[in-house]
């Protein structure tokens, strides 16, 4: 396992997993227990080093792609597709949608 990213922001953590998982990049977060408990104690004057959350790829070949897919995040790159039209409804779906807001029908579903 590496860590590609490390903070203590869990909704960024989140965000990046999600980016990263969406890729079809297996992801796991470590130390996030162990910061929260820190944190909420008052921090450190129980922990002399705190240690933040780190978002790692479990397969470490995947390493460079989740590299480059979070450096496309943070410098604010479309990782979004075109807006596409469901085949089901004819709607107009947002690239970021995987199923029709409409009717529900998945992106690679067919009618």
């Amino acid at each position: 396992m590496k860590t590609v990213f490390q903070d203590g922001d869990s909704a960024l953590l989140g965000l990046y997993q999600s980016i990263l998982e969406d890729a079809g990049i297996q992801t796991v977060i470590h130390n996030v227990d162990t910061f929260h408990a820190i944190a909420g104690s008052g921090g450190a004057a129980f922990a002399p080093i705190v240690t933040f959350p780190e978002l790692r790829v479990i397969d470490d070949e995947d390493y460079p792609q989740a590299i480059e897919l979070l450096r496309r995040a943070r410098e604010g790159d479309s990782l979004v597709g075109a807006e596409w039209k469901c085949a089901g409804c004819g709607e107009t779906v947002p690239g970021n949608f995987t199923s029709c807001w409409n009717c529900g029908l998945d992106r690679a579903e067919k009618t």
